[in-house]
């Protein structure tokens, strides 16, 4: 009987360090990456993990899977014969060229009828700009880095069919941020409001960084739960890592005054962190639709939610809109007009 292989297939932005990397390394320890996954105990059947590292330095990736390999070599379990395959995709999320030829290299390297079984949109952060810079879609460097070019990079795997209807699962990189602090954010109704924050006019010659982040983290959470409603067969979530040590965030280069720098990183370390392996794990239970908890069963929240923290930073999660100051992030209206004001940059 001649042998059968059941792929899967994972693309990871912002692969090469910090909770990109923990969530490759996790995924590549799964035997199973999907509980839905069909597999085979006979001798003659063998399964494997395809997983592209999204990275913008092919240095900087060959040494993150340099690593990656070497750890697996040592947890490597008999009773498995999955292989894993790491391979680096060159792609930069604030460049839309960058994000076009990604989507074109994973359109010829991912065979004819397999598709992508998850896409964790991670790549983002402060970036280093301080005076919203505007990239060629008109949006600024930190809208493009964290929010448009995902969204191309979405559109690009939707159009090459490399993300299935009923196979595929698309998390982005979502935070706490996007619910405002200590206040929650106010959020406007109309395109226009969503459009100017995305190209920084909303702030004039106030821009700050910190102010941006918030807004920008937010409208991926509408944006994503707009996506869902439009692709109903495909799996989409907008998902926080909590407050999580060693992600380097606030030394991205946005906050170059030390004073503002330290009262941040204190503010961070008051409220709770943990380790970028629980970081990364809430990336990946909603990618393999796994149950947070750790019992049996699939993951805990329908396509569409923005799932953070129920307090603080840390531990148990929740939708955001069971929360008093996530209430907005229910409303279909305020995810539709934030997803026409996204498609305006792309």
């Amino acid at each position: 009987m001649p042998s059968t292989t059941n792929t899967c297939t994972y693309c990871i932005t912002g692969a090469n360090g910090g909770l990109g990397l923990e969530s490759v390394r996790q995924l590549a320890l799964l035997h199973q990456p999907s509980s839905s996954s069909s597999s085979s105990s006979s001798s003659d059947s063998s399964s494997e993990t395809n997983i592209f590292l999204l990275c913008r330095r092919e240095s900087s990736a060959n040494e993150a899977i340099s690593a990656l390999r070497s750890h697996l070599d040592q947890q490597k379990s008999a009773s498995s014969n999955r292989k894993v395959n790491f391979t680096f995709v060159q792609f930069d999320s604030s460049d839309r060229t960058s994000v076009e030829a990604a989507v074109q290299t994973l359109s010829k390297q991912i065979p004819d009828g397999q598709h992508v079984d998850g896409l964790l949109c991670n790549a983002g952060g402060f970036t280093s700009d301080t005076k919203g810079t505007k990239c060629r879609s008109g949006a600024t460097i930190i809208a493009e880095t964290n929010l448009i070019g995902h969204a191309a990079l979405v559109d690009g795997l939707l159009q090459s069919k490399k993300l299935a209807d009923g196979k595929s699962r698309v998390i982005f990189s979502a935070s706490e941020a996007g619910l405002g602090e200590p206040f929650a954010i106010k959020w406007g109704s109309d395109v226009e409001y969503y459009s100017t924050i995305l190209d920084g006019s909303k702030y004039g010659k106030r821009y700050a960084p910190s102010n941006a982040y918030g807004h920008i983290k937010g409208i991926i959470s509408f944006y994503c739960s707009a996506l869902a409603r439009r692709h109903p067969d495909i799996f989409f979530a907008a998902v926080t890592p909590g407050s999580t040590k060693g992600t380097n965030l606030i030394d991205q280069g946005s906050f170059s005054n030390c004073a503002i720098n330290a009262v941040l990183k204190g503010f961070i370390k008051l409220s709770g962190q943990h380790s970028v392996f629980d970081g990364a794990k809430r990336y990946i239970d909603a990618l393999v639709n796994r149950r947070s908890s750790g019992s049996d069963g699939e993951y805990e929240y329908p396509s569409g939610t923005f799932v953070t923290s129920q307090k603080k930073y840390v531990g148990a999660t929740c939708a955001a809109a069971e929360l008093s100051k996530g209430k907005a992030f229910g409303d279909e209206k305020k995810q539709d007009v934030a997803y026409e004001a996204v498609r305006k940059f792309l």
